[in-house]
């Protein structure tokens, strides 16, 4: 464990690292439909963008989890920033060559497929590295806060992304993207300098077993629940978010400008509620991780339900308001349990699947949502409820049970 000084300065820093690419990841999820209506994209191809690099990302995931747990979280987690910049400006690169006639149609296509999978191979070293270090220098009691301390990144970029990125699409789609660069390079820089250099994951194990502090080994496969549970929490908010910017622009017959900015306003009021979850009552402690599961589940099936039912803008800002206090409940208090529950020689593989949700529910969410759409555009939300009720009931039987056993 490092001292109180120390771990404030590794969380701040972890806080910084994630930040970067959140914004970045916000950037991206805000102007790529707008970008795809521009370029002559169909919703498919979007789709098959975010799905096809999100699928490599829940791959690489897990194995920079194991390779983090050898090679030590600063050095992967360093190597993930990095290829999260290079991959950025090729990605953009690539939208240009695409705005500029270069390239269009099926090459450009191909060109940003390729471009965003390779991204995704060398970007996912970093949240389960970031997550995989809070994991490493905090205590079971205090593991919801931690975790909450360093995923809460995630909303802070979801707020600060969409006035990033309005503020910049003034001066093109593009603008956005390419300055993205830049900061995923200072965060870098700031990992380079200023975290701690912790001991690799095996090593600290190897101390454990040598000084007989090791846990007993559970034989539960409860982990995998709340995993699950997690990966249908980010496939309903990818359903939604594929949905929402083509929602607006065919619903309420926004232009793609228009819709790029009224979707990152939706999702900074979402972002907001769930900074202030996170930081109102998460990260103080003072309710369990199990309580805080069956209060979030709930709270985002009511919310999908909302978008699926709504007709005007207050109904569906409220939505996202709901939605946002679940999210900032939900994913700190699910990672918590999985990685409460699991043995030590399960936890590599569990901080890399639990890093790896948001990739798997990506995998699934826009493909799903781009093809329901076309029935109805308003059906994936609903589809998405339907998932989160379904969640809701398997987890709350879980903890039944894990709370029975114990």
């Amino acid at each position: 464990m490092l001292p109180p000084s120390a771990s404030t300065i590794v969380f701040r820093v972890l806080f910084c690292a994630l930040l970067a690419t959140s914004v970045g990841q916000s950037v991206m999820l805000i102007t790529l439909p707008s970008m795809g209506r521009e370029a002559n994209l169909s919703e498919f191809h979007i789709a098959t963008i975010m799905s096809s690099s999100a699928l490599i990302f829940a791959f690489g995931t897990n194995v920079w989890s194991k390779v983090a747990k050898r090679a030590g979280f600063k050095r992967i987690l360093m190597v993930g920033l990095t290829g999260y910049s290079l991959g950025t400006f090729a990605f953009a690169s690539a939208w240009m060559a695409g705005f500029s006639g270069i390239i269009s149609g099926t090459n450009l296509f191909l060109a940003l497929l390729i471009s965003r999978s390779l991204q995704s191979t060398i970007m996912s070293a970093t949240p389960p590295s970031a997550v995989g270090y809070a994991v490493a220098i905090s205590t079971p009691q205090s593991r919801v806060s931690a975790i909450s301390k360093v995923t809460s990144a995630s909303n802070v970029g979801q707020i600060i992304g969409p006035a990033y990125a309005g503020l910049l699409v003034g001066f093109g789609l593009l603008a956005p993207l390419y300055s993205i660069v830049l900061l995923t390079l200072l965060a870098l820089a700031l990992v380079f300098f200023k975290l701690p250099v912790l001991p690799p994951l095996a090593e600290q194990q190897s101390t454990q077993k040598a000084s007989g502090n090791e846990k007993p080994i559970a034989t539960t496969k409860v982990p995998y629940v709340f995993v699950a549970a997690c990966i249908s929490v980010f496939c309903a908010m990818a359903m939604m978010q594929q949905s929402l910017g083509f929602f607006f622009i065919d619903f309420y017959q926004y232009s793609p400008v228009e819709a790029a900015r009224q979707v990152g306003f939706a999702m900074m009021v979402s972002a907001a509620a769930s900074l202030t979850a996170q930081f109102g009552w998460v990260q103080k402690g003072r309710v369990s991780k199990e309580t805080m599961i069956t209060i979030a589940l709930p709270l985002l099936g009511v919310a999908y339900l909302l978008l699926f039912l709504q007709h005007t803008l207050v109904v569906l800002y409220g939505a996202m308001i709901l939605m946002g206090l679940g999210m900032g409940m939900a994913y700190p208090s699910l990672a918590a349990a999985a990685t409460t529950y699991c043995t030590p020689s399960q936890q590599a593989t569990i901080t890399g699947l639990i890093t790896a949700t948001t990739a798997m529910g990506y995998v699934i969410g826009p493909p799903l949502a781009a093809f329901i759409y076309q029935a109805d555009i308003a059906l994936p939300f609903a589809v998405a409820s339907v998932l989160i009720a379904a969640t809701t009931c398997v987890t709350y039987i879980t903890l039944r049970k894990v709370k029975h056993d114990v």
